[in-house]
């Protein structure tokens, strides 16, 4: 952080603080400051017209992040599992500067969530829009699914939660008929009928060990795994999804032919995440978002599964549990979680 930077933020803080002191022996008013990033149901409630009268709609709107196509998805899941606390009517809106977004519109729509997914509560976007009860959604609303795990880090997952959140993605996540085509086309391609270990390595910037992130697994100690697993003879071929070029190398070394892997997919041979990359191609920002959730969805239609700690891997462990399935083999890697300098903590 800048020094400039820095005094703007000791700026806000005074000037915040300085706007709370008259109201400090106000039981009500610091109550109500102190909910706030705590209390898992604050909603604001909005009336944007008559339609809809019957029904209590909970509009996601999902603010601009900046971060990985998987840490936005989680944390929709964990919204969705709100609405259906609450018997809410899930609507979702994604940010035009979502990290994924184009500038004109992909496949029918201006709503990047709809490039890929379609409303998961049978309403548009548009008719919630013109409803008259609209709760819309606080980034607080995620804890009350958070409050399925013991360890309250970002990348540790309880049983629970995994199970819970697999019931959430069965019932709400549904890929737009131009994505499903696709995802299933290109599944069906590479996976044939061989029985396949899937292998997930996140490169790139975790290398870098940022701060609240796991701390970066070797891509030897993944393929260590791997052949540990092939060895027995149990699966036919390896598929593996990786953003780095390194991982690809090193498995085909290993495994030849029987390593399979979408060739159209966009590595980093360094320590830069792959979502900061640039591109010629058409609809760069929107195929880098295919590209992780096909990745996504193969993992999980594989028979077993070795990943570290990552947002890829969570979601792949929640889809297979929204089809009702288990991995015959899951080895998730984990050496625990970095804590270090506070300002080394980019949300990707």
């Amino acid at each position: 952080m800048s020094i400039k930077q820095t005094i703007n933020k000791i700026r806000k803080r005074l000037k915040f603080a300085l706007y709370c002191m008259p109201y400090g022996d106000n039981d009500r008013f610091v109550k109500t400051v102190s909910q706030i990033g705590t209390e898992n149901n604050l909603v604001n409630l909005e009336r944007y017209g008559e339609v809809n009268l019957a029904q209590n709609i909970y509009l996601i709107d999902m603010e601009e992040s900046g971060s990985g196509f998987f840490a936005d998805q989680n944390r929709l899941l964990a919204l969705l599992y709100f609405a259906d606390f609450y018997d809410l009517v899930p609507v979702v809106r994604y940010h035009p500067n979502y990290r994924y977004a184009e500038k004109h519109p992909v496949n029918n729509t201006d709503n990047p969530f709809e490039y890929y997914f379609i409303q998961p509560g049978g309403i548009t976007l548009t008719e919630a829009m013109t409803s008259k009860r609209v709760l819309k959604s606080q980034k607080e609303n995620t804890l009350l699914a958070g409050s399925l795990n013991m360890d309250k880090n970002g990348y540790m997952r309880s049983e629970e939660y995994i199970n819970e959140l697999g019931r959430i993605a069965a019932k709400y996540i549904r890929l737009n008929d131009i994505v499903r085509n696709d995802i299933e086309t290109n599944i069906r391609k590479l996976l044939g009928v061989g029985k396949t270990l899937a292998v997930h390595v996140r490169g790139t910037d975790f290398k870098r060990n940022y701060n609240g992130h796991p701390i970066t697994i070797d891509t030897g100690e993944y393929l260590e795994q791997a052949l540990l697993i092939m060895n027995r003879g149990k699966y036919e071929q390896v598929f593996l999804a990786t953003d780095t070029c390194e991982a690809t190398w090193l498995f085909r070394e290993a495994f030849g032919d029987k390593l399979i892997c979408y060739q159209e997919v966009t590595r980093s041979d360094g320590t830069e995440t792959v979502m900061n990359s640039s591109s010629e191609r058409e609809n760069h920002r929107y195929l880098l978002g295919l590209e992780v959730l096909r990745d996504m969805y193969t993992l999980a239609a594989c028979s077993g599964l070795i990943a570290g700690l990552s947002q890829v891997s969570i979601a792949a462990r929640i889809q297979k549990k929204s089809y009702h399935e288990e991995y015959e083999d899951l080895v998730i890697l984990n050496k625990g979680i970095n804590y270090h300098r506070k300002d080394n903590y980019p949300s990707v």
